[in-house]
């Protein structure tokens, strides 16, 4: 089975619930793959993260690649 990781982002907003992982839609089959384009496009993505949540963003806890799987068990978690 191919398992796919998207790189995922523990943000903080004003909303309820006030935390949740957002995944990007680009997937990698790999986890160091995904892995490096984070520690390359870290910048990047906190500013595209900022820009879609808008007023509602606080702040960027965590950022790293995870399974849908395993973002949907993590936001669950989180009363998602």
């Amino acid at each position: 089975m191919l398992k796919v990781f998207f790189v995922s982002v523990l943000v903080v907003s004003s909303r309820v619930p006030s935390e949740g992982w957002l995944q990007w839609t680009q997937s990698y089959n790999n986890r160091d793959v995904c892995e490096a384009v984070v520690r390359k496009d870290r910048d990047k993505v906190t500013l595209a993260i900022e820009q879609h949540t808008g007023k509602f963003f606080i702040k960027i806890k965590a950022m790293r690649c995870l399974t849908y799987k395993e973002a949907v068990f993590l936001n669950s978690k989180l009363g998602h």
